[in-house]
């Protein structure tokens, strides 16, 4: 009988190597660009409202193509993946990637800044019935911005009033402090200085 084959002493790192390599390829999801989270998000809640699960029982997985996202769970008690597509005429699609035998069709709407997505849906399952609604998270232009915009758009009396109690604030404190600082003591008439 003949005795298997080995590897021999110099191929054996490199088959290691390489099966290594390999099995990190194939466990790492590919990492969403900034622009797909939000398209990612929708998904994830898309699906949570329709399977009634919690947000956090979704994961990303991956993106074979542009705007579509593979998203994993256990589903029917095992791993499972769908397909969701969010396209730009305003549908987003979900199907089962396995068996293909789900599939549903979500119309979504953007707001006017184009930023935020809307999907109204509401699964008999589910006792949340609010819409879906995904927004980009907020930059530090986006907090100025919205700082300036509900700066402008208070009451003028409520602007003046604001201004009087931050000015009124410091006359006070300038009020307060300028007593607490000791004045500087007057020399003593006929002291041991003078003569």
């Amino acid at each position: 009988m003949p005795e298997p084959k080995h590897f021999g002493p110099s191929r054996r790192p490199a088959a290691l190597v390489c099966g290594l390599a390999l099995s990190l390829l194939l466990a790492l999801p590919a990492a969403a660009s900034a622009d797909d989270s939000v398209n990612v998000s929708l998904c994830k809640q898309i699906l949570s409202r329709m399977l009634c699960k919690n947000l956090g029982e979704f994961n990303y997985v991956g993106r074979p193509e542009k705007d579509v996202y593979i998203i994993g769970m256990f589903y029917a008690s095992k791993p499972s993946e769908m397909l969701c597509a969010v396209l730009p005429d305003g549908q987003v699609i979900i199907q089962d990637r396995t068996w293909r035998a789900m599939r549903r069709v979500f119309p979504y709407t953007t707001d006017s800044g184009g930023k935020c997505l809307s999907v109204k849906y509401s699964s008999p399952d589910c006792p949340v019935r609010k819409a879906i609604r995904v927004c980009p998270p907020k930059t530090a232009q986006d907090a100025r911005e919205h700082q300036q915009e509900t700066f402008w758009n208070r009451p003028i009396p409520k602007i003046l009033e604001e201004e009087y109690k931050s000015m009124s604030g410091r006359d006070q404190q300038n009020a307060t402090a300028a007593p607490a600082t000791p004045a500087p003591a007057a020399p003593a008439a006929g002291g041991a200085g003078a003569q």
